[in-house]
């Protein structure tokens, strides 16, 4: 059973010129109907649970009515309409320096502090020293509070609210109190009380602090919820509607995405994960793409021409015929002797774009992210991605060369064949449904021509491959 149930709430603010006139003037107006009343919503219909010892993370940007539904879930106010749930003993930690009365010593506010919470003068006096070593305060513990500054005050009340030992612990904008050494400590202190069982609810701007101590996120925006659910994702999605590379409603179709079910995971949105997703679409596939960048159309490689755009180039009149579907090319002899050669007129994201168009794509977001939130997400995976790196180097590292453009080329000599032979077979042993495809699944120098090629090859093969048939087929090429 969750130990908190939030379901459905709403909170609404009323605001007018009742709130500014006596009553007797409140009276006229009324009866002759001239005053105003306007509702403002803060929240509205924000629905989710928690379990115990689960960290949640509240993101979103200034107005989205983090705060205010804070306030509700501890208890301080009503919700106007749904209902919240608390199945354990709340400290909450809303405004640091509130509660607290200036012409009282450090110790004597330790203690009305204790109180406010409903803990015992006999439990205060067990935790007190414990309390002022954490906050620093020891000095100053016989001074009246009002001498001390803001961050001591601060200190104060996160002690006190960290070290009672609650089973619900709410924070608003906390941790970035204090000094950097006190900032690190009092992280250490939330995962000590997370590893203890409690149940902690953090608004944080600071969405690195919210990845690494919590395990899902509500993500509001003015007073809507967006969503609910893993943090990696939700940060991802988020930073990139931070940095105006996402809208809301793509982040909102994103995370729709990746809470569906796939026959193929397509991992990397160059040129080969675009091809394959198209074809394997096109074979009724429902596919997922996803690419760690904020943008698709990878990197791409291999001769320029004297403008510095990477040429696409290919003796194969179908492959030429099938990638100008997709996007126009502007023809172009730059010596290589094959017979079609262009460049991009929009660049190869616009190439990518076309080819994946109609098929879910997720930017952002790493495999490994979404491998740990859902590993069920799709029967077979298509990995684009350098294979030592998946399986984070453990039988040494696959060599790479800098290439004319820049972009990485693979060394293709005994030593790195045979490495990469030996990571196919740890390959087919953990990962039976992840095939490697690609010049860096590969380990393969494919010129953008080939990488299509292959793609649409290896797409082809595996509509009609069963089970680890798949990986086989993979590593015979």
């Amino acid at each position: 059973m969750p130990i908190l149930e939030v379901k459905n709430v709403s909170i609404r603010y009323m605001t007018g010129d009742f709130k500014e006139i006596g009553l007797k003037e409140y009276v006229m107006r009324k009866l002759k109907g001239r005053y105003e009343v306007r509702e403002f919503w803060a929240d509205r219909d924000i629905t989710f649970s928690l379990e115990k010892g689960e960290m949640l993370g509240i993101i979103g940007t200034n107005g989205a009515g983090k705060s205010t539904l804070l306030k509700a879930v501890s208890g301080i106010m009503e919700p106007t309409k749904g209902r919240v749930v608390r199945r354990g003993r709340i400290a909450a930690l809303l405004e640091l320096a509130s509660g607290f009365d200036g012409e009282l010593t450090v110790r004597e506010n330790a203690y009305l502090r204790g109180a406010m919470l409903g803990y015992t003068r006999k439990f205060m006096d067990e935790t007190y020293e414990r309390i002022i070593e954490f906050a620093e305060l020891k000095e100053f513990e016989d001074r009246p509070f009002k001498q001390l500054s803001s961050g001591m005050k601060s200190r104060l009340a996160f002690a006190i609210a960290s070290l009672v030992e609650p089973e619900i612990l709410i924070l608003d904008e906390v941790l970035s109190v204090g000094d950097g050494a006190f900032r690190k400590k009092s992280e250490a202190k939330m995962r000590e009380i997370i590893g203890g069982g409690a149940t902690t609810i953090l608004v944080s701007h600071s969405i690195q602090q919210v990845r690494e101590l919590c395990g899902k996120v509500l993500w509001l925006d003015k007073g809507r919820q967006v969503a609910f659910g893993n943090a990696q994702i939700l940060c991802g999605l988020y930073q990139q509607y931070l940095d105006k590379s996402m809208t809301l409603e793509k982040a909102k179709a994103a995370w729709a995405a990746v809470n569906e079910g796939y026959d193929c995971l397509v991992v990397g949105a160059g040129l080969y994960g675009a091809a394959f997703a198209r074809e394997a679409a096109d074979r009724g596939k429902r596919c997922l793409v996803i690419e760690r960048r904020s943008r698709i159309g990878g990197r791409a490689w291999g001769e320029e021409d004297p403008e510095g755009r990477q040429v696409f180039h290919t003796g194969d009149r179908e492959v030429w015929e099938y990638i100008n579907r997709y996007g126009k090319f502007l023809p172009i002899d730059n010596g290589s002797g094959e017979e079609y050669s262009g460049v991009p007129e929009e660049g190869y994201e616009a190439v990518a774009r076309g080819l994946l168009e109609g098929i879910s794509v997720v930017t952002g977001l790493s495999y490994r992210s979404l491998e740990e939130a859902y590993p069920e997400i799709a029967e077979l995976v298509v990995y684009t991605g350098a294979a030592d790196e998946l399986f984070e180097y453990r039988l040494g590292r696959l060599e790479y060369r800098e290439g004319p453009s820049g972009a990485a080329e693979a060394v293709e000599d005994e030593r790195n064949r045979e490495l990469y032979g030996r990571y196919m077979e740890l390959a087919a042993e953990e990962r039976p449904k992840v095939v490697f495809g690609g010049r860096l699944g590969e380990h393969r120098d494919y010129s953008a021509a080939e990488c299509v090629a292959a793609a649409r090859r290896r797409a082809a093969e595996l509509a009609e491959a069963p089970g680890r048939e798949r990986q086989k087929g993979a590593e015979k090429e």
